[in-house]
C-alpha cells in the first residue's frame, strides 16, 4: 500500500496531463466544436474527410516530410562532426563544449525572431554579406525554396548542438584500446572511423534520429516566429495547421482531427525508426 501511495501522485499527474487530453482530443475530433458558432455536434469522421480534402494538407505534409528528413540528416552529420572535434584534446576544451550548447539552450521563439531579422531582404545580416560579395539581395522568406531551406538551416543550427553532446558521450564510451589495436594493425583515421566509431555509434545515432524526427514532426516555434507558414502555406508544418485551426479560426473539432492524424504520423515514424534500431542492436551488439 505504501508503494502504491508513493507512486499515485505521479500516475495521477500523468493521467491528468497526458492521457485525459489525448482521449478528449480523440473524442473532440469526431465533433463540430466551435465557440464562435457555438456548436458541439457529433459529425463522425467528417473532420478527417475535410482534413484530407483540404488543399493545404498535401502541401503541409510535403513540407513536413522535407523538413523532417533534411533537418534530421543535417543535424546528425554536423553533430557527429562537432562531437569528433570536441572529443579531441585542445586548450579551453571545456569552455568550447559549454559554448557549443548555447544555441540549444536558447528559446526557439527567440531564435526564430532573430533569424527573421537576419534573413530580412533590405537590412538583414545575411543579405548584407551576400550583397557585399555579389551585389545581390536574395528574397529568402518570399521565395518558396529559399524559405523552406531557411527554416531547415535555423532548426539545424539550434538543435545540432544538443546532438553533438550526446554523440560526444558516445565517443567517450568507446574504449581507446580498440583504436590502439586498429592502429597497430595499420588502420588509418578514416578506416578507424568507418569500421569502429560509426558501427559502435550507430544505435545511438539511430535512436537520436528517431527522437529528432518525432520532434521535427511536432515542432512549431521556429515556423511560427520565422515565416508564419508563408509564403502562403508552403512552410506550414502539419502541427502549425493544427495551431491555426485551434487558436486562429477557433475550430476545435477540426484542429483535434489534424492533431490525431499527426499522432498517427508520429506513431508510424517511431515504429519504423525503432525497427531499424532493433536491427542495428542485433547486428552490432
Amino acid at each position: 500500500m505504501l508503494a502504491y501511495a508513493l507512486v499515485a501522485p505521479v500516475v495521477l499527474w500523468r493521467l491528468a496531463t497526458s492521457i485525459y487530453p489525448f482521449i478528449y482530443t480523440a473524442y473532440l475530433s469526431f465533433h463540430d466544436n466551435s465557440p464562435v458558432r457555438r456548436t458541439f455536434d457529433f459529425i463522425g469522421i467528417q473532420n478527417y474527410i475535410q482534413a484530407f480534402n483540404d488543399t493545404n494538407t498535401p502541401i503541409s505534409l510535403e513540407f513536413t516530410a522535407f523538413f523532417t528528413i533534411t533537418s534530421v540528416s543535417l543535424q546528425v552529420v554536423f553533430a557527429l562532426a562537432v562531437a569528433l572535434l570536441l572529443n579531441r584534446s585542445f586548450p579551453l576544451r571545456g569552455v568550447v563544449r559549454a559554448v557549443n550548447l548555447l544555441p540549444w539552450a536558447m528559446s526557439a521563439i527567440v531564435i526564430g525572431t532573430a533569424a527573421r531579422w537576419m534573413f530580412n531582404v533590405d537590412y538583414g545580416l545575411i543579405n548584407d554579406i551576400i550583397w557585399r560579395l555579389t551585389g545581390e539581395r536574395p528574397l529568402w522568406l518570399v521565395d518558396v525554396t529559399s524559405a523552406r531551406f531557411a527554416v531547415v538551416f535555423v532548426d539545424v543550427w539550434k538543435n545540432a548542438a544538443f546532438l553533438s553532446v550526446i554523440f560526444l558521450s558516445g565517443l567517450q564510451g568507446i574504449p581507446q584500446e580498440v583504436y590502439e589495436a586498429a592502429r597497430i594493425d595499420g588502420a588509418g583515421r578514416l578506416q578507424s572511423f568507418w569500421h569502429i566509431t560509426l558501427p559502435l555509434l550507430l544505435p545511438l545515432i539511430l535512436s537520436m534520429a528517431i527522437f529528432g524526427a518525432i520532434f521535427r514532426v511536432l515542432t512549431f516555434e521556429i515556423v511560427y516566429a520565422l515565416t508564419e507558414g508563408g509564403p502562403g502555406t508552403t512552410t506550414a508544418l502539419f502541427s502549425y495547421l493544427a495551431y491555426l485551426q485551434a487558436f486562429r479560426v477557433l475550430n476545435f473539432g477540426y484542429a483535434a482531427a489534424i492533431s490525431m492524424i499527426l499522432f498517427f504520423i508520429v506513431l508510424v515514424v517511431g515504429l519504423v525508426g525503432f525497427g531499424f534500431l532493433r536491427r542495428a542492436w542485433a547486428r552490432y551488439y
